[in-house]
């Protein structure tokens, strides 16, 4: 039996998610992961939904896993810092956009071109580097 949203992580969240392809969106319990060494938490205060979302909760480019909490352009204050992370604070107002992550170590993210990276993390509907899945912030 595979893993269950609601117990991947110890930090409870919920948000609206899509549970199949009809577009609806319905309330959903789940974790997100551990705030890590270089990772920043915050508390979303506002959630875009753009057009790409739409795509995905529809899973009209093949792709979506579900459930889907969609909502990659996220505002918010920044409520934990990893003891590595040096340009921000709790406190401070912060955005997200459609990637969480990067390997750092390819020619893109050498030259500050992470969106070309080839191993980039989306911030809905992909998988962390450990195998469970990233939720966007339609909360």
């Amino acid at each position: 039996m595979g893993s269950q949203p609601q117990f991947e992580h110890p930090n409870k969240a919920f948000g609206w998610a899509a549970r199949d392809q009809s577009g609806l969106l319905s309330p959903f319990n789940f974790s997100r992961r551990e705030t890590n060494e270089k990772d920043v938490s915050l508390k979303i205060l506002f959630c875009g939904i753009c057009h790409t979302d739409l795509h995905m909760i529809k899973n009209e480019w093949g792709i979506s896993t579900y459930p889907l909490v969609p909502g990659h352009e996220n505002v918010g204050i920044v409520t934990k810092v990893g003891s590595k992370v040096e340009k921000f604070k709790v406190g401070d107002k912060v955005g997200v956009g459609f990637m969480i992550d990067s390997c750092r170590s390819c020619q893109n993210c050498a030259e500050n071109l992470e969106s070309y990276c080839p191993r980039f993390t989306a911030t809905c509907g992909a998988k962390y580097r450990d195998g469970t899945t990233t939720y966007g912030g339609l909360l």
